[in-house]
């Protein structure tokens, strides 16, 4: 790959990060994606171009708003390289061997990202990212694996919301408060139909694992290191779910292969 080559993806990358940036803001205050233009939101004058390019105009302005000098979040320019280097990698990794892969997860990736900071942030998923998972997921199966591949993605994706609606139900009777919100039924539905019927266990699995082993670590932070009388161990699920779906996609297959083999089924 040529240095050329990567500087254009990379630079691609910081580009999809802003309108990145716009889905964290915009969607947890119900608040159009596209109207009204980059503006600043302390002063709400409009953002000129050539202070509107990824990561530089931060850097240049000090991390500041021109006109008020209000503060920028250092969010912002977190996300553009965060999108940069993630579409680096997944050229180097997939291009030009697996094109659709690629594609896939040039995608995925601001949905992703954006889905797994609302949640950390806000504690809320959106309906709109988790449904254009399951517009991806249907499209990526009718595409790589015709309407069988289809099937296979729409059943995953029902198996994983009946999964997690059972155990929302029986979590609220036991912990007597929500255990998994709407969110989290809507998102497992979308990831189940990127991944298949096998894959959707295996985000659950590996979800279940990384944000149980999170609980604890949070929970230890908070008792030991804030001091906190009462701490808690919730964590937000949403972005565990994304870790392990991830993994599906990308080692799904070695994974189910290595668990028949282990156990003969």
């Amino acid at each position: 790959m040529s240095i050329l080559y990567g500087i254009f993806i990379f630079a691609f990358g910081a580009v999809v990060g802003s309108f990145t940036n716009v889905l964290i803001y915009r969607l947890p205050k119900r608040k159009s994606i596209i109207f009204p233009g980059s503006h600043c939101p302390n002063c709400s004058s409009k953002i000129k171009p050539y202070d509107n390019i990824p990561i530089i105009s931060y850097i240049i302005l000090g991390g500041k708003c021109r006109n008020c000098k209000a503060k920028i979040s250092i969010r912002y320019p977190i996300v553009e390289l965060l999108m940069g280097l993630c579409y680096l990698t997944f050229f180097i990794a997939f291009y030009p061997n697996d094109l659709l892969r690629f594609i896939q997860f040039i995608i995925l990736a601001p949905i992703f990202l954006s889905l797994s900071w609302i949640d950390i942030e806000h504690w809320e998923i959106p309906d709109e990212l988790s449904i254009s998972i399951i517009i991806v997921g249907l499209a990526s199966a009718l595409l790589i694996g015709s309407w069988n591949g289809l099937l296979n993605s729409v059943i995953a994706g029902g198996i994983g919301a009946i999964i997690f609606w059972i155990l929302s139900k029986i979590g609220k009777k036991i912990f007597q408060k929500e255990a998994l919100g709407e969110g989290d039924i809507i998102l497992i539905a979308g990831l189940g139909t990127l991944v298949g019927v096998w894959g959707v266990f295996i985000v659950m699995i590996i979800g279940a694992l990384i944000g149980m082993l999170a609980g604890f670590v949070v929970l230890f932070i908070r008792k030991n290191i804030l001091k906190q009388k009462s701490p808690s161990s919730a964590v937000p699920f949403g972005p565990f779910l994304i870790i392990g779906a991830i993994v599906a996609i990308l080692w799904g297959t070695k994974l189910v292969e290595l668990y028949l083999s282990t156990f003969q089924v």
